[in-house]
């Protein structure tokens, strides 16, 4: 297969999973939390193994550690997957606390740019959305804060697939 061809067919599956993020956003929250929970019992394996590799320098980083860091790990990992409703649940409430966070910078931002910029206002102004969002999100996480993140993966996916589609149709 070209990389034409390729380009184009997965333009086309990232749209396609963009609309269906859309359409069941409830199962692309729970699969984000799977994909979430596997990453992090991927995360504790490589910490474990890196803990009887003979060619890392310890100093800095002692085995027991890595080797804690990794238990650890694997167990969060292991909880994450077998409670999937909850790590859905707490994937909006990470994303409002980071929200909540950038509101903030945003807001402090505004007031030091004051004497700089004309239109300050602005990031005072997206500052306190982005705190009004992020209040949203913690008063009801799994609904407003659900949303939320389904539909900024959702606009990756489609965004990105329209961008791979043109690209495929640049190539020759």
């Amino acid at each position: 297969m070209k990389l034409k061809s390729r380009l184009f067919l997965s333009g086309l599956i990232r749209i396609v999973l963009g609309f269906l993020a859309i359409a069941y956003p409830v199962e692309a929250l729970m699969d984000l939390a799977f994909i979430w929970g596997f990453a992090v019992c991927i995360s504790g394996v490589n910490y474990i193994l890196a803990c009887f590799n003979n060619n890392l320098n310890f100093d800095a980083c002692p085995r027991l550690f890595l080797f804690l860091s990794g238990l650890l790990d694997l167990f969060l990992g292991g909880i994450m997957i077998s409670r999937l409703g909850l790590t859905a649940l707490m994937i909006p409430i990470f994303a409002a606390a980071w929200l909540g966070l950038e509101g903030l910078f945003r807001i402090i931002l505004a007031f030091r740019l004051i004497k700089i910029l004309r239109r300050w206002w602005l990031i005072l102004l997206s500052g306190i959305a982005a705190l009004l969002l992020a209040s949203a999100m913690f008063v009801s996480p799994f609904v407003v804060g659900g949303a939320y993140v389904v539909s900024i993966i959702a606009g990756v996916l489609i965004v990105s697939g329209f961008c791979m589609l043109f690209e495929s149709r640049l190539l020759a």
